[in-house]
């Protein structure tokens, strides 16, 4: 055997012992890599290991309206609005109709809507009278916007939409509610050529306020907003002329309208006012409980309660 071939062989066989040696490795090198591992697991693993609470934002403080309403308001309008010829007619009524026999449709006639009622008079709802039950009181408020300029620019519509959050507070799905759909945009149902209008361009913006909301907007409203503008007499009250029986007058829902000027005076708007390139003028519906006969004047009574102002002209 050579030299070259005995030292070859030497080194060959210290090799091998080395390999069946295991080399000692430090604790904190163990413990990186077995986190290492875990991470690497719970990552490939599809499935969470951990949900998001259903976090429900509740009422935070108790609206003075709401309460001046429950308390106070309420009340007295039981007092002012009460007529019992109104309440004895509709008892007349439901057992009129509970006396009359059931009469049998054909198969034709069940699955198919009723025909509307023929001249040009509108529909009449059956006026009920006013129970502890059905007090005037708000169910909805609605602010609305048309901003002309958004027909040549649609971003002109953001001043709008960012003015309508603040002032109403809503977003889609806030504070948890599922009926709560924030500010909504509204596009044109029709054309107009004079007007460079297209159908389904987006011109208007709108928000629905309900339930707590609708009397913290009203306590802005009246302490914050109307006291401010100036000259103001109060809302036109329609003339004595005008019909009580058009649709209108029995739907129980008051509109009123603002100037661009009294969306600056929002404190949610004033104290940032620079945020909004452009203030608009919007109108206001209060939609109540009423229906029928003398709604509008049951309707005014409840907004007047909250020191809402109307005037004659």
């Amino acid at each position: 055997m050579s030299l070259r071939t005995a030292v070859a062989s030497a080194s060959r066989a210290t090799a091998v012992r080395r390999a069946a040696v295991p080399v000692p490795v430090p604790v904190f090198a163990r413990a990186a890599s077995s986190q290492a591992a875990a991470a690497s697991s719970s990552s490939s693993s599809s499935a969470p290991q951990w949900e998001l609470p259903d976090i429900h934002l509740g009422q935070t403080h108790s609206s003075r309206y709401h309460e001046h309403y429950d308390a106070t308001l309420a009340t007295d309008l039981m007092y002012m609005a009460y007529n019992h010829r109104a309440t004895a007619t509709a008892e007349a009524a439901a057992a009129n109709a509970d006396k009359q026999t059931t009469v049998l449709k054909t198969g034709y006639e069940s699955n198919r809507p009723a025909a509307p009622l023929r001249g040009n008079r509108p529909h009449r709802p059956i006026a009920k009278g006013i129970t502890p039950e059905t007090i005037p009181r708000l169910e909805s408020i609605t602010l609305h916007t048309m901003v002309r300029e958004a027909i040549g620019n649609k971003h002109a519509l953001l001043s709008a939409i960012m003015a309508f959050r603040a002032i109403s507070g809503e977003s889609a799905q806030g504070g948890g509610r599922t009926g709560s759909s924030g500010v909504k945009v509204v596009v044109s149902r029709t054309g107009a050529a004079q007007f460079k209008l297209r159908a389904g361009m987006p011109v208007a913006t709108t928000v629905e306020i309900r339930g707590e909301a609708m009397y913290d907007f009203i306590q802005s409203l009246v302490d914050f907003v109307l006291p401010r503008i100036r000259e103001f007499p109060g809302f036109v009250l329609p003339p004595q002329s005008a019909s009580k029986t058009s649709p209108s007058a029995l739907s129980g829902v008051v509109s009123v309208g603002l100037p661009p000027a009294a969306m600056g005076l929002f404190p949610q708007i004033e104290g940032n006012l620079d945020a909004y390139p452009k203030l608009h003028g919007f109108h206001i519906h209060f939609k109540t409980n009423q229906r029928g006969k003398d709604a509008q004047e049951h309707s005014r009574a409840l907004l007047s309660g909250f020191r809402i102002p109307f005037a004659r002209k």
